[in-house]
């Protein structure tokens, strides 16, 4: 690995041939309205035909999409229209029209293809239909009707009717027939996308990049030409940023004798710089962070400082997962990071930087479990409305409401009530509120809706419920767990699981837990568990409102131990705001233990305490929890035990 990567900073990527990836959609259920829908995605991202995926690119360079429909359009239509999106852009439109038969246009295998430039990594691509309804025949009575000329309708078939059939079952198979006519047009506007297929690289970018090996030729190599100590301030430069502390002359000897080796063998310069830069990438100061102390503690069970250097790369790993920048190693060497105004200030800048985004993604997809969205598979046939979309658009909904807190200093308290959130089109829809349009997301305000704060998050809803319904117990325990800090012990063994065939059959889920909680042996942690899973039934398992579970109403209301009462989510998060101190303290638990890279011991619990109740007097803000764990003993300080010493990099 670290071969690979010298070798691209240095001389650039192997030239790699191309292949072939095509995508389809994972479900096959396209069941549209053969009359214009009422209102939809114009854009067709939000129709079950859509696709939707994310593509690794390997290299920069171009590569050539070929897109391919499938079904049929009624004869008369004006050609079809399908689109491609990356990362949420329309790159390109794509007409697509073909020979018809006598009452339909067979569009199968009719591809199109372009060819686009593409940067390295990891892209979401989407294909769809544009205006779907567009074009149509104007006996559709659709939206911008085609000029082309209309076959004259199919005569309708006459329905079968028994001979033996009673003038009441012959009445009911002609209305059936007649209703068949009315819902079920002849032939029905059926397109969407069969699947994409991304082929390349082609003229990929083979030359280094400019702004690595300017990184990493600090003597001014780039012309070719080289001092006699060049070698030297490369690898010194190089090591010092690798270990993230600096390099003293005993260290560095070895990968200087390594390049003197290597020119002597008859290697060029860059060549020997290579097998420097290679042996720097597997020595144990750069796979692990090796922390120096500030001082000798006079016992190996006594804690220490743990110095400006360590310090630096803390702070780095903890809020961009990565090593320090120049000007955090800076401070660090002059050994200034360690005041209090200084790391302040620098953690505000850092939370401001976008390699912030790592803790978002990182933390939020550990707190809030976000990293098992991916995984969930909700039922299609309870849930036919989810899709790759929908999954993308709720992660994403989550991480920018917990990306606006970390830029705008937000009030943590939000995350359970805080009335706004961030939507496109397709998330729009789903929760059931109206004008927002396109797939750009946008800050969307929720004063008179159900939804705010986290727990009314799709995402969050989705995680906490079982593929084929809502579970109270694992939307309790989450809670109890995630914003609590209180979980819940492992149930007994051998308790019987619920009768799934009676759920929404012979009662609700609610109705069915009520007896499962009969149970002396359940009873105890059912109570703390089961009210707060309660409060958010009218969301079903993917996180859409209702109103009935089954036949039966939805009863959201609730009793917490504490004899506290509730009614409905709102109900719930009032009460949960209402005592702030148990909220503050679990955010502050998780992020701490995130910060560190390690579980809390019973030592810490006091330090958690004392930045809950310092939170209170910040205005539960988020920067503040932030430099309370950074400013904080187990942040800075470390056991004497240098076994405890070593973080892997």
């Amino acid at each position: 690995a670290s071969e690979k990567v010298v070798h691209e900073a240095l001389f650039g990527p192997a030239k790699l041939k191309p292949t072939l990836v095509r995508h389809q959609p994972p479900y096959r259920d396209y069941k549209l309205s053969a009359t214009p829908l009422a209102d939809y995605d114009q854009t067709g991202l939000s129709l079950p035909g859509a696709l939707h995926v994310i593509h690794h690119i390997p290299v920069d360079g171009d590569y050539v999409f070929r897109v391919v429909p499938e079904g049929r359009r009624p004869n008369g239509s004006e050609p079809v229209q399908m689109a491609v999106w990356v990362d949420g852009k329309q790159v390109k439109a794509l007409e697509v029209d073909a020979p018809s038969d006598t009452f339909s246009i067979d569009l199968f295998g009719q591809a199109r293809e372009f060819r686009m430039h593409m940067t390295a990594g990891d892209h979401w691509l989407a294909g769809s239909i544009l205006h779907l309804y567009d074009g149509l025949p104007p006996s559709y009575h659709g939206p911008n009707p085609s000029s082309r000329p209309e076959p004259p309708p199919r005569a309708p078939r006459a329905p079968k009717i028994p001979e033996n059939a009673t003038p009441e079952q012959i009445a009911k198979i002609r209305k059936n027939a007649d209703d068949r006519l009315v819902n079920n047009k002849v032939p029905a506007n059926r397109v969407y996308i069969h699947y994409i297929e991304v082929v390349g690289p082609y003229d990929e970018v083979t030359a280094p990049s400019e702004e690595s090996r300017r990184k990493i030729f600090t003597c001014g190599h780039l012309d070719g030409h080289h001092t006699a100590s060049c070698d030297r301030k490369i690898i010194t430069d190089f090591a010092h940023r690798a270990f993230r502390r600096p390099v003293t002359e005993h260290e560095l000897q070895p990968y200087l004798n390594l390049f003197a080796a290597s020119r002597k063998n008859g290697a060029s310069f860059d060549e020997s710089i290579a097998t420097g830069l290679e042996a720097i990438l597997v020595s144990p100061d750069f796979l692990f962070r090796i922390e120096p102390t500030a001082a000798v503690a006079k016992a190996t069970s006594e804690t220490e400082p743990i110095g400006d250097v360590a310090l630096a790369s803390r702070l780095s790993y903890f809020l961009w997962s990565t090593m320090p920048d120049e000007e955090l190693l800076r401070l660090a060497e002059h050994k200034t990071l360690h005041k209090p105004e200084v790391l302040e200030a620098q953690v505000q800048r850092m939370l401001k930087d976008p390699k912030s985004k790592a803790l978002v993604e990182n933390f939020a997809g550990q707190w809030l479990e976000l990293r098992r969205l991916e995984s969930v598979v909700p039922d299609r046939q309870k849930f036919p409305q989810f899709d790759e979309y929908l999954r993308m658009s709720m992660r994403q909904e989550t991480e920018m409401f917990f990306a606006n807190m970390v830029s705008e200093n937000g009030n943590i308290l939000d995350f359970i009530d805080g009335k706004y959130t961030f939507l496109n089109e397709k998330l729009a829809d789903f929760y059931g509120i109206p004008g927002v349009k396109g797939p750009e997301f946008r800050r969307v305000d929720l004063t008179g809706t159900p939804r705010g704060g986290a727990l009314a998050q799709a995402s969050v809803l989705t995680v906490s419920s079982y593929a084929t319904r809502t579970s109270p117990v694992l939307r309790g325990k989450w809670i109890l767990e995630n914003f609590l800090n209180a979980p819940p012990p492992p149930p007994p063994p051998n308790v019987p699981a619920l009768d799934e065939s009676k759920i929404g059959a012979t009662g609700s889920i609610r109705q069915q837990m009520e007896a499962h909680r009969a149970n002396p042996l359940c009873a105890s942690c059912h109570s703390k568990m089961d009210p707060l899973g309660f409060g958010f039934e009218n969301f079903n398992a993917i996180g859409e409102w209702r109103t009935q579970d089954g036949k039966f109403p939805v009863d959201a209301s609730g009793k917490l131990p504490d004899g506290r009462s509730f009614d409905g989510p709102d109900g719930l998060k009032t009460l949960l705001r209402a005592q702030p101190e148990a909220f503050a303290e679990c955010v502050t638990d998780k992020l701490l233990t995130y910060a560190l890279g390690r579980g809390l011991e019973r030592y810490d619990r006091r330090t958690v305490r004392d930045i809950a109740k310092q939170l209170a007097a910040q205005d539960y803000r988020f920067d503040s929890l932030v430099f309370d764990i950074v400013n904080s003993l187990p942040f800075q300080m470390r056991r004497g035990d240098s076994s405890n010493n070593v973080h892997h990099g």
